[in-house]
């Protein structure tokens, strides 16, 4: 009797094999990649813009805000005057007689360079900068470099002999630390004073002291108003973004180029005091044009260590947890135990592993041997051969012995049921085992 397509369960739709062993291995580093993302976005969240209009301001009241320590300077009997742009705080440090302290809080946005060129600022002038970055100290003319940068401010004791840092004490400076190392450094490098052209230069590592939310820790009020408190003027550059600097282009007739003025040259304003006169500023040179992506930079080197470490670990861990490829290896019992119990057992591992494919294939090369053992062909013989000798189309047959690749738990009993009818009608064998 020659079986038809109705006889062999037509209904069991093949499905294309999926394998979802990568995902073992993509699943550490996808929770990886979350883990860091989101922690990045949490950081540059909670860390405050210098393009924040209430960023370091004397008229902020914003817990990133200076009015607290604007308001302990005047109750100190120190003036303080804002200006929101460089040119006009340069002409307000010129236009008194007295000394006075000129406070950068967003260097990245001032122009250094012309504050840095000699005879710029009035002699005996001192310079507070917050923060500045690599990018904003190789625009200025200053003799100083970024050591380094932390994820975070960490407070630190003075360890130097300055007496605005000893009095002070323990502060939150230490973020952003600079070369070279003198004997004015303080707080591990992240508190350092020079003296150029002219003027003595302050660089604080870290905005922290300054703030209204933070300067009340540890010696941050301290160290602040002891900075900003040893002249009686304290003239407060508060620039929220980038000044527009005016461009210049000779005539294309004149081959003569513009050069600046003499920063020695002054002339005088209004009110008699000497100002410094420039011309156009110079154009960026390429160098400055070319400065590498500060990506790399933004973060100190243990944070790279650690993240490399933690991928390490991650790897190890999915390659432990990975499933072994490969064929299952046949070991011999240490001893004997019932079929039925043997049975049992490897059903529960496999169920276990959820290696419904592994089952099915137990099931199907069972079947081949049967049915082969009853056409008398040999153990090795082929699908064609048996359908052939069985007087089954080859493609239904080879459809239930090797074509269907289980996804869920229904699929392989579909499967299953398909074999053992596939055996029963062949073979003749009502029995509930293939």
């Amino acid at each position: 009797m020659t079986a038809t397509t109705s006889d062999v369960r037509p209904d069991v739709v093949p499905k294309p094999k999926r394998d979802r062993r990568w995902l073992r291995v993509a699943i550490p580093f996808l929770v990886l990649f979350a883990l860091v993302t989101g922690t990045l976005i949490v950081h540059a969240v909670e860390q405050p813009d210098a393009d924040d209009a209430a960023f370091l301001s004397p008229i902020s009241d914003a817990g990133i805000g200076s009015s607290t320590l604007a308001d302990q300077l005047r109750n100190r009997g120190v003036s303080v005057k804002r200006e929101t742009v460089t040119t006009e705080a340069i002409r307000e440090l010129w236009s008194d007689n007295q000394l006075a302290t000129l406070f950068v809080t967003t260097p990245e946005l001032v122009d250094l360079r012309r504050l840095s060129e000699f005879g710029a600022l009035p002699p005996g002038t001192r310079v507070v900068v917050v923060a500045p970055t690599e990018q904003a100290l190789r625009r200025s003319r200053w003799p100083v470099v970024v050591g380094g940068t932390r994820w975070t401010t960490a407070v630190t004791g003075p360890d130097c002999a300055v007496p605005v840092a000893t009095q002070a004490g323990p502060a939150a400076v230490h973020q952003v630390w600079f070369l070279p190392e003198t004997v004015s450094n303080c707080y591990d490098d992240s508190l350092l004073t020079v003296s150029s052209a002219g003027v003595v230069v302050t660089f604080v590592g870290a905005a922290d002291p300054f703030r209204n939310d933070r300067i009340a820790e540890h010696g941050n009020n301290a160290l602040a108003v002891g900075l900003l408190s040893q002249e009686p003027r304290v003239v407060w550059l508060d620039m929220h973004q980038a000044e527009v600097l005016p461009t210049f282009s000779p005539p294309p007739t004149s081959k003569q180029t513009r050069t600046p003025r003499s920063p020695s040259t002054a002339t005088p304003t209004e009110s008699g005091s000497p100002f410094p006169t420039y011309d156009e500023p110079d154009a960026p040179d390429q160098a400055q044009q070319d400065e590498p992506n500060p990506l790399a930079e933004a973060f100190p080197p243990a944070f790279w260590a650690t993240l490399a470490l933690l991928a390490l670990v991650l790897l190890a861990l999915a390659v432990a947890a990975a499933r072994r490829l490969g064929a299952p290896v046949a070991e011999p019992l240490p001893s004997r135990v019932p079929a039925n119990e043997t049975m049992l057992g490897h059903a529960r591992l496999y169920q276990r592993a959820r290696a419904r494919e592994a089952s099915l294939d137990v099931l199907r090369a069972a079947a081949r041997r049967r049915i082969a053992e009853h056409l008398g062909l040999p153990p090795d013989a082929t699908i064609t051969d048996l359908a052939e000798h069985a007087g089954y189309d080859p493609d239904d047959v080879r459809e239930i012995l090797a074509g269907v690749h289980p996804d869920d738990d229904d699929e392989l009993i579909a499967a299953a049921i398909a074999v053992q009818d596939l055996v029963r009608e062949i073979t003749g064998f009502e029995g509930d085992q293939p």
